[in-house]
């Protein structure tokens, strides 16, 4: 179950890392279900938290597929949490549909151009 806010990050366990292609596939989903289409979560780090617990950070990206069939990105506009310690994929915290899209027009606003984005999971 997601909170309202999001948890507090005591420590940076491993910066860089990947997530499994059936994690990327059920994140994926929960994004589509919960906040709809064009996000990606990306750049998993493993954390701990405030609560002791662990559990992976992933940062969203607005994503879209442009006009040539390239997958682009506008840039990092939420988080989500995932709980590791749990038997089945337990989100923790997932930022809201309207902070996604209040960041999405800062990006914008401040003029940030759209680039490239790797194919797969990054």
């Amino acid at each position: 179950m997601s909170s309202s806010n999001p948890p507090i990050v005591i420590k940076i366990l491993q910066e860089t890392g990947e997530i499994s292609d059936e994690v990327d596939y059920a994140l994926m989903n929960y994004l589509i279900k919960k906040r709809g289409t064009g996000y990606t979560a990306c750049q998993p780090q493993l954390v701990e938290l405030e609560s002791s617990k662990q559990a992976i950070k992933m940062n969203i990206d607005h994503t879209f597929i442009d006009k040539d069939n390239k997958l682009m990105g506008l840039g990092i506009v939420g988080t989500l949490f995932v709980d590791v310690e749990s038997p089945e994929l337990d989100i923790i915290y997932c930022s809201s549909s309207e902070e996604l899209n209040k960041n999405i027009l800062k990006l914008k606003n401040a003029g940030i151009q759209p680039q490239t984005r790797p194919k797969g999971k990054y």
